[in-house]
């Protein structure tokens, strides 16, 4: 057998994701087959996993498993605290970068539990975020959305607007410069309000130019075990469009993966251009304050999830 060949432990595996034996009989559910070289599954076997995002991504140790046994082992085993040494280094360097950056920084806690990432795409149906060390975090790009939509409901308190005109005042807002003026008008703005939409548009950037602040990922400062939550939808056909619902269907479980409550993720944002514009930046970091305190980041923040305090 070549030495990079795939390493059988049982027969392949069949379409259904079970293990075949010879003559395409099922094999045990303990016999597994690692689509790896020989060097890496001696390896594989022979350490601990200390990375719970790797168990949850690819869960390789339990690819023969049936798929709610899988999610079980999978779950349990990601929810473990991550390698604390890996966190500690992430975050010294977090905190060298932020600083060598000018960046503003401040710590704010989970209120109850937050789901990061519960809509990514995984072979369990349901996701989390992960970092790639193992840590639940923000990515920078939900931050600053987090803080602009903030900045944009208070625009749109200005402006005495519903919410049906949100998504015009949203694009309206990342026009170029010579369509904007024009276009912003149409709102009727105070003196107050055309000031307010001119930070937001310096602060976050337009279509034709970068915005000032530079918003990093959020991460946590300390290592911890994740829960296990449910959820528990009774109208499963109902909400697939296949039927009305009816007392006669069943629940069925839905478990999933949330930080808990309690625990404190560092932010910071910074300046990106020349001399930094500490008013801009006071107001970015107040935007991405009340944004999470009160709009929440993450999923399910309708049912009370991914608020911070």
């Amino acid at each position: 057998m070549s030495p990079n060949a795939p390493q059988k432990h049982g027969g392949p595996p069949n379409r259904s994701g079970g293990q075949q034996g010879k003559g395409g009989t099922p094999a045990s559910s303990q016999e597994l087959e690692y689509p790896l070289p020989k060097d890496a599954v001696a390896v594989f076997k022979s350490i601990s996993i200390s990375n719970p995002g790797l168990i949850f991504e690819r869960f390789i140790p339990y690819m023969g498993a049936d798929k709610e046994n899988r999610r079980k082992q999978v779950l349990e085993r990601a929810k473990t605290a991550p390698d604390s040494a890996a966190l500690k280094a992430v975050y010294a360097r977090w905190q060298a970068l932020t600083g060598a950056c000018k960046a503003r920084t401040f710590t704010l806690k989970t209120d109850w539990r937050f789901i990061p990432g519960l809509g990514r795409k995984t072979a369990l149906e349901i996701g989390f975020g992960f970092h790639r060390y193992g840590f639940p975090y923000l990515p920078a790009s939900s931050v600053k959305g987090i803080a602009r939509t903030w900045a944009l409901f208070e625009l749109a308190a200005l402006l005495a607007l519903g919410e049906g005109k949100l998504n015009d005042l949203d694009q309206t807002l990342s026009k170029e410069d010579e369509e904007f003026d024009k276009a912003f008008e149409r709102f009727k703005p105070s003196p107050e309000a055309r000031e307010l939409a001119k930070t937001i548009r310096l602060v976050f950037g337009t279509l034709d130019q970068a915005g000032g602040a530079v918003f990093f990922d959020a991460i946590p400062t300390s290592a911890f075990p994740l829960d296990i939550d449910i959820m528990n939808p009774h109208y499963a056909p109902y909400y697939q469009d296949k039927e009305p619902p009816g007392d006669w269907h069943n629940p069925k479980p839905i478990t999933f993966l949330a930080v808990p409550k309690d625990k404190e993720f560092a932010f910071a944002v910074a300046w990106r251009r020349g001399a930094p514009r500490a008013d801009l930046l006071e107001q970015a970091c107040t935007w991405l304050k009340n944004g999470l305190r009160d709009l929440g980041a993450g999923a399910k923040t309708s049912a009370g999830y991914g608020y911070f305090r």
